[in-house]
């Protein structure tokens, strides 16, 4: 082999390694460039995904929600629907309360008015009966006073006792009577005293 074919075949082989080394190197970093658009498209599948997903879970609660107030409203209109029901029998029984009681208030007023007018016609005619009544009452008191004996005149020795200081209870004993009937007969001449 000549010298000049080996120049020419080292060259030629430096021209096809030098060819070959951009390409690697293109090619490298075209493939990180690609693991990087594939790792960048993951992760906004995921986010995506994830969004999709909450988005159904919004939906989800909001339809939760839009039933729940729908119960709600149903159940407050029926509360409403019963108070009023409630609320027009209450005013039909004050309606008939109110009725009963203007009735009640004429039929007294008429009764009083009845009464009134047949106190006033009675009144007028036994005035002088009972004033002679108690004319008659007072007399018989008095009569009745002078001719019954005062308790003390009855039990004399019940009260020298207890002039004397004994106990109700020896005076039941030493007379012979109940404790209850001393005890009656000394609240009786307290009262006879003070009238």
């Amino acid at each position: 082999m000549e010298p000049w074919m080996i120049v020419v075949i080292l060259g030629a082989a430096a021209i096809v390694y030098a060819l070959m080394l951009p390409k690697r190197q293109v090619d490298k970093s075209s493939s990180d460039k690609e693991k990087m658009v594939q790792e960048v498209e993951a992760t906004l599948e995921q986010y995506m995904y994830d969004i999709e997903r909450e988005n159904e879970e919004l939906v989800e609660l909001i339809g939760q929600m839009k039933q729940e107030t729908a119960s709600r409203q149903l159940a407050q209109q029926e509360q409403l629907t019963e108070m009023r029901q409630r609320l027009l029998q209450l005013e039909q029984q004050n309606l008939q309360y109110e009725g009963r009681l203007s009735s009640v208030e004429l039929g007294s007023q008429q009764a009083a008015s009845v009464l009134l007018a047949q106190f006033q016609e009675g009144a007028a005619a036994q005035q002088p009966r009972v004033e002679q009544e108690v004319l008659m009452q007072a007399e018989a008191d008095s009569v009745a006073q002078t001719l019954e004996p005062s308790i003390r005149e009855r039990y004399p020795d019940l009260f020298e006792l207890h002039a004397q200081g004994k106990s109700v209870d020896g005076i039941a004993k030493l007379i012979g009577m109940q404790r209850g009937e001393v005890q009656l007969i000394l609240q009786l001449s307290k009262q006879e005293g003070s009238l």
